[in-house]
C-alpha cells in the first residue's frame, strides 16, 4: 500500500485530498495543529500534530512519522497562511512568522524526510505553492513573495533529487474554494489596516476577489492534485483549480511588464 503524508488536513485542499488518495487505496497520514479536535475526516486517516510556526515541530513530526509509519512515498507540503496588506504595513515579526509557516517549516520537513528517502531511492516531494508563485497580485505581495520562494526550493530541490530517483512536484492552484480566504481577507472597510492612503486600492482587490465566483471546489482541485502526484514524469510545474493555467499562459504570452500593467490598471487605476 503506498502511503502519503498530508500537512494541513483540517480544511480545503488538504482535506479533499486526505480523501481522495485514501479512496484510491493509499495509506494517509494527516497532519493538523490540533489532531484531537478534528472532525468529518473519513476513519483510517492516520492523524498527527504539526504546527509549522513552532521551529523543530516538522523535525519531531518527521521522525515520529519515520518511526511508526516507515518512509512515506509522497510528502504533500500543503497547509500554509495567507496575508492580505499593503507591504508598508507589515511588521517584520509578522513577516518573518508567514515564512516560517509558508517556507522554512515546510523545507524543515522535506529535511527531515530526504534522508530516507535518499536511501530508498524514491519518492515524492510535492509543494502546494500558487498561481501567486508565478506573478504578484496587488497586496499579496508577503504571501505571494513565499511562495515564490518555495517554487525556487521546489525548482533546486528538482535537480539536487532527481539524481536519487526522487521526484518533485510544484503545484499552483489558482482560485480554490477554501476556508483561507475567510480567515485572511477583511470583511469590512473598518478591518483594513495600514496607512489611509492604500484604502481605496484596498477596497478595490477586496471587491475583486468576493467577485470571482467560478472558484474550483477543494474535491475537484483534489482530483488535479492526485494527478500531479501520481505523474510519473520528471515534470515539476502543474497548475490547478479554476484560472492558474490560463493566466500563467497570459502572463508567457504578454510578458512579465505588461502582465504588471494589465494587473496593475485592473485594480490600481
Amino acid at each position: 500500500m503506498p502511503s502519503i503524508l498530508i500537512t494541513g488536513v483540517s480544511s480545503g485542499i488538504g482535506r479533499a485530498s486526505a480523501r481522495r488518495f485514501q479512496e484510491a487505496g493509499w495509506l494517509v497520514i494527516g497532519t493538523a495543529r490540533a489532531p484531537e479536535k478534528e472532525s468529518g475526516l473519513p476513519l483510517g486517516i492516520e492523524l498527527e500534530t504539526l504546527d509549522l510556526a513552532e521551529r523543530g515541530s516538522a523535525t519531531a513530526l518527521g521522525a515520529k512519522v519515520l518511526a511508526g509509519y516507515g518512509c512515506p512515498d509522497v510528502l504533500l507540503n500543503n497547509a500554509g497562511m495567507l496575508t492580505f496588506g499593503a507591504l508598508e504595513a507589515i511588521s517584520p515579526a509578522d513577516l518573518q512568522h508567514l515564512y516560517q509557516v509558508n517556507v522554512f517549516g515546510q523545507l524543515e520537513l522535506i529535511q527531515a524526510l530526504l534522508p530516507a528517502m535518499r536511501v530508498r531511492g524514491s519518492g515524492v516531494i510535492a509543494n502546494v505553492t500558487s498561481l501567486g508563485g508565478t506573478m504578484v497580485f496587488p497586496f499579496f505581495a508577503p504571501y505571494n513573495s513565499t511562495k515564490w520562494a518555495m517554487e525556487a526550493l521546489s525548482e533546486g530541490l528538482w535537480h539536487e533529487l532527481k539524481a536519487f530517483g526522487i521526484r518533485v512536484k510544484a503545484i499552483e492552484p489558482g482560485f480554490v474554494e477554501t476556508a483561507i480566504w475567510d480567515k485572511a481577507l477583511p470583511e469590512k472597510d473598518s478591518e483594513l489596516s495600514g496607512p489611509p492612503a492604500y484604502r481605496p486600492y484596498l477596497l478595490r482587490m477586496l471587491d475583486y476577489e468576493t467577485s470571482i465566483k467560478k472558484r474550483s471546489s477543494p474535491e475537484k482541485t483534489a482530483e488535479e492534485v492526485y494527478a500531479a502526484v501520481t505523474d510519473d514524469s520528471d515534470r515539476l510545474r502543474y497548475p490547478v483549480a479554476a484560472y492558474a493555467g490560463l493566466l500563467i499562459k497570459v502572463r508567457r504570452w504578454l510578458g512579465a511588464q505588461r502582465m504588471m500593467r494589465f494587473l496593475h490598471g485592473r485594480w490600481l487605476d
